[in-house]
């Protein structure tokens, strides 16, 4: 409780801060780009007035109802006594939770105002050789990119294979698939810089050309030259991803000479059965009276 169960000009101050940082700062993991007015704190010689808990208020409930909790401070109305248990006992708890939450989105967004949404799917059946697919993901401005990721937003990309004939080369293809994942581009810190290894990658350590970024090989030792990458880049406020399937198994063969002459022969070389490639997204379903931020365009500009 504050002292002399007063609320001092210093009592409120970390907590304002905080939430003025996490609705209205910018940059890199800097914030959600609300423009949000949160009332400047009062100097030591200011009263704490009315329009100072109002805006304390309104910006907390935003907060907390984009995170899902309960906002714990309390209306209070010109004229009113405010109570120190209303605010400033409050403040320390709601501050830590609001604030781990901020710092690892990755870990509380299952629960926010986000939806996983399928952007993009496209497959190719009974294929060889190598296949592609290029996406562009398209943001307002780097000020919204940077706002859509602290809030949680990623970029999801995965493949799978359904081959309903037992084929050896397309069950090869089912594990690889499978084997891959979900690869994730989001804040996360990239965690590897092993591209056979990594999982995710910071969106904001893309650099401005093409680049892997994810290689998986397949297990099977017939097929191990087998192959899904994914590339990425940034330009401005546009990520580009290009995932390729490469099937760079070579079909065996064979030759020799009997009775009739020289003879050879050539195994077949297909991926049988569909693969599919498909992009989603972790993006904000933008609730009314929660965090708003425009989610990205996905446009396929290369198809698979």
């Amino acid at each position: 409780m504050a002292q002399g169960s007063q609320i001092s000009a210093t009592d409120l101050v970390t907590l304002r801060d905080t939430l003025n940082s996490i609705l209205n700062g910018t940059g890199v993991g800097g914030g959600y780009n609300q423009s949000h007015t949160v009332a400047a704190n009062p100097t030591g010689s200011d009263g704490i007035d009315d329009a100072y808990q109002d805006s304390i208020y309104s910006a907390a409930a935003k907060v907390a109802n984009y995170y899902n909790i309960t906002n714990p401070l309390t209306v209070v109305d010109a004229g009113d006594v405010i109570l120190a248990s209303q605010y400033v006992d409050e403040a320390a708890g709601f501050v830590s939770d609001i604030s781990t939450r901020f710092d690892n989105p990755w870990d509380y967004s299952s629960g926010w105002d986000v939806t996983v949404g399928n952007e993009t799917s496209q497959s190719q059946s009974d294929w060889n050789g190598s296949i592609s697919q290029e996406v562009s993901v398209a943001f307002t401005d780097e000020a919204t990119m940077n706002a859509w990721f602290s809030a949680g937003g990623e970029i999801r990309i995965s493949a799978s294979h359904n081959d309903t004939s037992n084929n050896q080369q397309g069950t090869s293809w089912e594990q690889l698939t499978a084997e891959l994942g979900i690869y994730r581009i989001s804040l996360r810190d990239t965690d590897s810089t092993n591209v056979d290894s990594s999982t995710r990658k910071k969106y904001s350590d893309l650099g401005g050309s093409y680049a892997e970024i994810k290689k998986e090989y397949a297990d099977d030792s017939d097929y191990s030259s087998n192959y899904i990458s994914i590339e990425a880049y940034k330009n401005g406020a546009t990520i580009y991803i290009k995932t390729t399937l490469a099937d760079a198994h070579v079909a065996k063969s064979g030759s020799g000479s009997g009775y009739d002459g020289p003879w050879s022969w050539t195994g077949t070389d297909q991926a049988v059965g569909t693969s599919t490639v498909t992009i989603q997204s972790l993006k904000l379903s933008n609730t009314s009276g929660s965090v708003n931020i425009t989610n990205p365009t996905f446009t396929v500009t290369d198809n698979l």
